[in-house]
């Protein structure tokens, strides 16, 4: 379902990495070199979406490490900031990083993980896309075939049941916004104002008896897969993987009015410089065509959309990038009074 999942071709993305990752230099003899570094410790991937595992592991890792000697890890990652901080430069510290754009952006600018070389699709230099993807509406389809909207989420009399919203201001905010009729092209306008915010929080507020919180794409695929919620927010890998493991769950997809956004690849800093050296060497060996190309073919397929054309709302990263941290507080507050 990659095809329904991307906002951007492959031959678009392709571009565009490559010219972000001109600012790693590879060493001389290039990824080759990388297998006197045979015995060497692994290489720790830390990931926000661990459903992706394993087609990163059969396109990615694996072959990577057939490839130089050099095996890699993967860790998953809540993706708080904090994770990032310098950690000594040891066989444990953590290599890349693999997340939403917005938070990879965000440790961008901390300087917690590499700058890379600006590019059309990646204008500052803050990691190099990897993946586009989507939160959707997914629902129980035992409780029903046809696909529940963003006001049907809302909508506890004709639907009662728990809800699954994701622990955090972003994509929640846009979601009752969207909920309560703001068409898709100007949430953020509306964001963007006093009004719009109490607006959104309002909405929330209606919700909030019914509301059962993800953090992750795993806790949101959990949710729906163990029944605890009637319908909820979720990344559309996660629903993905949720069909390709457990035959006995009928979970929808409804993409209307779904939000888009970018999963990126980020080299984190404070690595020994042998060690930034390799990871360097896996993050380009990552964008090569041929591998990007593996990842796709290893994505999982899952259930199948609504049916009709998805009007998507791409979620944007530079109004979170001023934002985030007042609405965290404030979402974080409200959190707070609803307990």
């Amino acid at each position: 379902m990659f095809q329904i999942v991307s906002r951007r071709s492959l031959s678009a993305i392709l571009p565009g990495l490559l010219v972000a990752l001109a600012a790693l230099p590879v060493p001389v003899a290039g990824v080759q070199a990388a297998a006197r570094t045979r015995h060497s410790p692994a290489l720790v991937v830390a990931s926000t979406e661990p459903q992706l595992g394993p087609a990163q592991d059969a396109a990615f890792f694996q072959p990577f490490t057939r490839a130089t000697g050099q095996p890699v890890t993967r860790r998953a990652w809540t993706g708080a900031l904090s994770d990032l901080e310098p950690q000594g430069g040891g066989a444990s510290a953590w290599s890349l990083a693999f997340a939403e754009d917005s938070t990879i952006r965000a440790a961008c600018m901390q300087g917690l993980v590499v700058h890379l070389a600006g590019s059309a699709t990646n204008p500052d230099g803050c990691g190099a896309p990897g993946l586009a993807t989507q939160i959707v509406v997914a629902w129980d389809q035992t409780w029903r075939d046809s696909a529940p909207r963003w006001n049907d989420f809302w909508d506890i009399v004709r639907f009662p049941g728990k809800r699954g919203l994701r622990r955090d201001p972003r994509t929640t905010l846009e979601i009752a916004l969207l909920a309560d009729g703001v068409p898709p092209a100007q949430v953020y306008g509306e964001l963007s104002t006093p009004q719009g915010v109490d607006r959104a929080f309002r909405k929330l507020s209606q919700l909030r008896p019914y509301i059962t919180w993800w953090s992750t794409p795993a806790e949101a695929a959990s949710l729906l897969s163990r029944k605890q919620v009637l319908m909820g927010s979720a990344p559309r890998e996660a629903v993905d993987s949720i069909a390709t493991h457990d035959g006995q769950v009928r979970i929808g997809v409804n993409a209307d009015m779904a939000l888009s956004y970018d999963l990126s690849w980020a080299v984190v800093a404070g690595q020994s410089a042998e060690r930034l050296g390799r990871s360097r060497d896996l993050l380009h060996f990552i964008v090569q065509p041929d591998r990007q190309g593996a990842f796709v073919a290893a994505m999982p397929a899952g259930p199948s959309g609504s049916g009709h054309p998805a009007a998507l709302l791409p979620m944007d990263v530079q109004f979170w990038q001023v934002n985030y941290a007042p609405l965290s507080r404030r979402f974080a507050l409200w959190l707070r009074k609803a307990g």
